[in-house]
């Protein structure tokens, strides 16, 4: 006796339609949860990249002020700044806070700062100027740069009064990534804080 194949009926095909939908679904949430994770991660890679190779400008400078000071001292004053080391606190007034530094080597007066990027009003930048010229941004969405200073009585302070007496420099720099993280509570934006100490080699000599 011949069987009867009549195939799939309609509720049987729905049914497979329905599990394969669920299944590709899932799939296409994995895919694009991974995709996000992916690209978080990128972004944090690059904000401590970008914070990494910025403080490391920062330390080698400021542990080479008062190089070559007599040029200060004979000077007087190189571009208007007549100490070794200038300390500002809360100087721009950007994001959280805002120290600035100016270290005098030699001939030149280096300073670090924050300042609103110029494309991006809404985008708090590191930038390093030189004798008073225009800002080069050395990373991108730092939204905290604070500076502690050891003096040669051990004390530690944010502003000292006799600017002579540093002995060393903290640096404490926090970024955060550029685009927000969904998953994440509070704002969404991932950050890290990155601190560097160095002694100021010729303020001893």
């Amino acid at each position: 006796m011949l069987r009867k194949n009549d195939g799939l009926t309609l509720i049987e095909l729905l049914i497979a339609l329905a599990v394969s939908a669920f299944v590709m679904a899932g799939l296409y949430r994995t895919l694009i949860s991974q995709q996000k994770s992916y690209t978080v991660q990128e972004q944090v890679v690059d904000v401590q990249q970008n914070v990494r190779a910025a403080v490391d400008r920062m330390t080698r400078e400021i542990r080479m002020a008062g190089y070559r000071k007599e040029l200060l001292a004979t000077a007087g004053q190189i571009s208007t700044f007549t100490n070794i080391i200038t300390p500002v606190n809360n100087a721009n007034h950007i994001e959280k806070g805002d120290d600035q530094i100016t270290v005098i080597i030699a001939d030149k007066a280096i300073s670090y700062s924050l300042q609103w990027d110029d494309a991006d009003p809404d985008k708090p930048v590191l930038v390093r100027s030189e004798n008073g010229g225009p800002g080069e941004v050395l990373a991108d969405n730092v939204e905290n740069l604070q500076f502690k200073y050891t003096l040669n009585d051990g004390t530690v302070t944010d502003l000292p009064v006799l600017p002579e007496s540093v002995r060393m420099v903290t640096i404490n720099v926090t970024a955060r990534t550029n685009i927000k993280d969904p998953q994440l509570s509070g704002d969404g934006y991932r950050r890290r804080t990155l601190s560097s100490y160095t002694i100021v080699r010729n303020m001893e000599l």
